[in-house]
């Protein structure tokens, strides 16, 4: 609820115009796309994958130029990031939160966990991208020099981080993590509106109405979830239980949606090891891009790239996708499998 409108008011603000600026100083295209996915990872991992997805899309179609080709590959690399980017922190990722909470995990031992797993996932996926997009020929050099930057992007960019900080530290402290977000949100939101830049039927038309029908839509489904998460068999904690968390959340997420499937988890793992619990969500958040309903971020992507008059088809997502979510994948759970306590 808090982030959404957090993310209307840094873009008010330009914060998507100062990041879109910065990316093209960089005039070598493969280096450019590189930084622009490293952003998404930074943003998804701190200021969670709703975030980086909403600006994603409007950052990517400006950092790429008025190359169409270009366009698609940076928006592309934002989809990708935002998933990638939300494995590391308890909040990064809804679904995150709702298996951190139904498991009892603490911040620390979550973070120790997933830690090696994410910048697994990361340099895989990045790799594959940069593998790509040079082969593809389609990204030329930077059509324009950008203007300079506004202050008032800066300080709301450094007003978000300082939410974000916030949340690391209440977490470390075992308070709520939402509430440092809330008050960041709360800020920046006030402030746009004050000043006239935005009015309050465009807060709440932010609000991500179709995530909370899917939040609505697992709770309601918790009864039937139960029965069906009895029928698979309770992951252990050696390797093979490993991938078999993997699996189930990564198939669950790619079929249905990633909320569904956290909720899915919630259920069927109930008090397991942290490295069983990121083993899942390796799936929900790393392997449900395969498909374009697959999650939340993908979505806001997509649906932000039509705003943009980018088309980005299903079928191409589905053709394309699957390297990603599977080299993702397989590296995440490798590097879990080899450091996990």
């Amino acid at each position: 609820m808090v982030l959404p409108p957090l993310a209307l008011a840094l873009e008010v603000f330009g914060w998507s115009g100062y990041a879109a600026a910065q990316l093209r100083r960089m005039t070598r295209p493969i280096p450019r796309l590189l930084a622009a996915y490293g952003v998404w990872l930074g943003t998804s991992a701190l200021l969670t994958l709703d975030v980086a997805a909403v600006a994603g899309a409007s950052v990517g179609a400006d950092a790429a130029g008025r190359h169409p080709p270009a366009r698609r590959w940076h928006l592309g690399a934002a989809m990708l990031g935002a998933n990638t980017g939300s494995l590391l922190l308890p909040f990064s990722n809804l679904t995150n939160l709702v298996l951190v909470g139904a498991t009892g995990i603490g911040f620390a031992s979550y973070v120790a966990a997933s830690a090696a797993p994410q910048f697994a996932a990361a340099i895989a996926v990045g790799a594959m991208l940069v593998w790509r997009a040079h082969r593809s020929g389609d990204l030329p050099a930077a059509d324009d020099v950008p203007g300079e930057a506004l202050a008032p992007a800066r300080v709301a960019g450094l007003v978000a981080a300082a939410g974000a900080g916030g949340a690391i530290a209440f977490g470390l402290l075992g308070l709520d993590m939402a509430l440092p977000f809330a008050a960041a949100s709360g800020l920046l939101t006030a402030g746009v509106v004050a000043a006239g830049r935005a009015r309050p039927r465009d807060v709440v038309r932010s609000l991500p109405i179709g995530a909370l029908l899917l939040v609505a839509a697992a709770a309601a489904l918790y009864g039937p979830l139960s029965s069906w998460a009895e029928a698979l068999p309770h992951p252990g904690g050696g390797a093979s239980g490993l991938a078999e968390a993997l699996v189930v959340g990564g198939t669950a997420a790619a079929l249905v949606n990633n909320l569904p499937a956290a909720a899915l988890g919630a259920v069927w793992l109930g008090h397991v090891s942290p490295s069983v619990v990121v083993a899942y969500l390796v799936g929900t958040n790393v392997v449900a891009v395969a498909t374009p309903h697959g999650s939340a971020a993908t979505m806001l992507v997509r649906a932000g790239a039509h705003r943009q008059g980018v088309h980005l088809p299903a079928a191409e997502h589905v053709r394309d996708a699957w390297r990603y979510a599977v080299v993702g994948g397989l590296a995440a759970i490798a590097a879990l499998a080899l450091t996990r306590g």
